[in-house]
């Protein structure tokens, strides 16, 4: 009997042992899970770099409408497109609302120039754009923004004193501009291109509302002669007429040679602009904002350089 009792102690205490082992590995914590690799976060966007290539991709595109002889726009021509084709354009009046309420081409409406910059994303893109402002040098500047955000653009040559000789009906009557929805693009490189435009454009309006970006010939000769050294006079027009006469010291970069010319454009000076009329000139002076150089372009162009007394040498 003892021994019988002896067995079973023994397998009691074997269980007992087994019961007590498998208590034990049960209760061990499970293994921490291996730590999530961290998410790989998205390139920094250089807005400066893509706000330079966005400028250049306007550029190009007003360059395309300079070659077709679109831009800047002939007021006979304007007038013809728009007759009865109302619907199809919105004509927008660049100039201050004091000068708007004066009188405006019928159906146009008003976006003072230093209101544009804000708006630059709220237009229809279902219909042209068709500007005019004083002269056609501001309305020549925004073309180049509004061609890279898409839109179909036109700026009318010499501006609203152009319109009246070329017969567009004008009237007082206010006509209320309506903001589009704005929508922000979905690639992030692209909508910091459209941000870095908005605030190069905003910068020139505001030099421009300074008096200090679009300048009589005669001040910018001041200016030159009291620190030539301090200023890099840059002629736009063709290489012929450049060669048939030009402001003494003035290099020739025709338009389309622009992008790569700069490159060597002094950064420590101003950038004295000269074309034709004034209004290819305004237009440049976008992406070279963008580049971030200090800008000045001759009111008129090589005739107000003549008129304001700078002297002239034929290359």
């Amino acid at each position: 009997m003892f021994q019988f009792m002896n067995k079973k102690l023994v397998t009691y205490v074997a269980l007992l042992v087994l019961v007590v082992f498998a208590a034990g590995c049960g209760s061990s914590p499970a293994p921490a899970p291996a730590p999530a690799a961290p998410a790989a976060s998205a390139p920094a966007i250089d807005k400066a770099a893509v706000t330079k290539e966005a400028a250049w991709d306007g550029y190009k595109k007003v360059l395309t409408d300079v070659s077709g002889k679109t831009f800047p726009l002939d007021p006979a021509k304007a007038k013809e497109l728009l007759t009865g084709n109302e619907s199809k354009y919105l004509v927008v009046d660049l100039r201050s609302a004091e000068d708007y309420a004066k009188g405006h081409v019928k159906g146009a409406v008003n976006i003072p120039l230093a209101q544009l910059p804000q708006n630059l994303d709220k237009l229809p893109m279902d219909k042209t754009l068709m500007l005019y402002c004083y002269s056609g040098q501001t309305s020549a500047m925004t073309m180049v923004p509004l061609k890279y955000y898409g839109y179909k653009v036109v700026s009318i040559s010499r501006g609203f004193p152009s319109v009246e000789k070329a017969g567009f009906a004008v009237d007082t009557t206010a006509v209320a501009f309506t903001p589009v929805a704005a929508k922000a693009p979905a690639d992030p490189k692209a909508a910091a291109a459209q941000e870095g435009l908005k605030e190069a454009l905003d910068s020139l309006v505001k030099q421009f509302a300074a008096k200090t970006l679009i300048v009589p010939g005669k001040d910018v000769k001041t200016l030159v002669d009291a620190g030539a050294d301090k200023y890099y006079i840059v002629d736009l027009r063709a290489a012929d007429d450049f060669a048939k006469g030009a402001v003494k010291g003035a290099v020739n970069v025709p338009l389309a040679n622009l992008a790569d010319a700069m490159k060597s454009f002094p950064k420590d000076k101003t950038i004295v602009l000269y074309c034709y009329s004034g209004q290819t000139a305004a237009m440049s002076t976008v992406p070279l904002k963008a580049e971030g150089f200090k800008l000045i372009s001759i009111s008129t162009g090589f005739p107000g350089a003549e008129a304001g007394g700078f002297a002239i040498e034929k290359k």
